[in-house]
């Protein structure tokens, strides 16, 4: 064997080992699919008063965690990934803090980097969401807040099989009317409990420019704000729906204003959520 042979053959020996650790290395370095696949789970301590109250069923929980690619991390906390409708991983909420904060800290390199934000849940309307694996019996017609806990489609199931009822079911989940609520935990849970919808979450006020909502175009949105003693959140976002329809006039926006009619004093000195709401009925 030439000199040249082998030093080719040594060198594609090395690159094949190095090259995995290289590009772990760069998919670990700022949010990606490999980083959301890596700290995956499906068992959340939130959900356990709706297992015990039997509101959610375990396949329910593990369903919601998968198609919204919920995590966890070393400290067991729950990680919302911000994966936006072109399925790019801009960032992910862990607390009070955010996963890019800590990149930052971790990579001096990261200083520079403008993060940006998207709906929590915005990958759901990608027409080609492959992590969906089991599916509701759906409705478009009604967003009614009541329960309806409808039995899951397992996609091993013959009916999944029907070409027909798979054209069917992307059809639904295309065009669904979406709710915005602003916990990611609400709307993970709201997702099995009211699947008549595809419910997304805001995170925080910081979040909210004019153009947070620019990818619905053409949907039917409803917001629900959290209620407070002073009425100052719905207030808010009366001003702020007036905003996003003047940039995006094809969104058919609603603040919803159930909470701020039928809530109690007491809940609205608690500063309740749709979910807490519905809960409490």
């Amino acid at each position: 064997m030439k000199w040249s042979e082998a030093f080719c053959n040594t060198f594609k020996a090395l690159r094949q080992t190095i090259e995995p650790e290289v590009r772990k290395k760069i998919d670990m370095m700022l949010p990606s699919m490999p980083m959301v696949d890596a700290c995956r789970a499906d068992e959340f301590d939130f959900f356990k008063p709706l297992l015990e109250s039997g509101d959610l069923t375990v396949d329910q929980m593990q369903h919601t965690a998968q198609r919204y690619h919920l995590g966890k991390s070393r400290s067991g906390r729950c990680i919302y990934w911000m994966i936006d409708d072109m399925y790019q991983v801009l960032d992910g909420h862990i607390g009070d803090s955010w996963v890019s904060t800590s990149l930052k800290a971790r990579e001096p390199l990261l200083e520079y980097w403008q993060v940006t934000h998207c709906l929590f849940g915005q990958h759901l309307l990608s027409h080609t969401d492959s992590t969906d694996k089991k599916g509701h019996t759906e409705s478009t017609k009604s967003t009614e807040i009541k329960f309806s806990n409808p039995q899951i489609l397992d996609k091993k199931d013959s009916c999944s099989e029907n070409k027909a009822f798979c054209g069917f079911r992307d059809f639904c989940v295309t065009n669904k009317p979406v709710c915005v609520v602003e916990s990611e935990q609400s709307a993970v849970i709201l997702s099995e409990l009211l699947p008549e919808s595809v419910w997304m979450a805001y995170a925080t006020l910081t979040n909210l420019t004019p153009y947070l909502l620019a990818p619905l175009q053409g949907r039917t949105v409803t917001i629900y704000p959290r209620t407070d003693p002073t009425q100052s959140t719905y207030l808010f976002f009366l001003d702020y729906a007036d905003i996003v329809r003047h940039h995006n006039p094809t969104i058919q926006l609603h603040v919803e204003d159930i909470l701020e009619n039928e809530a109690t004093d007491d809940q609205k000195q608690r500063c309740i959520d749709l979910l807490d709401f519905i809960m409490e009925q």
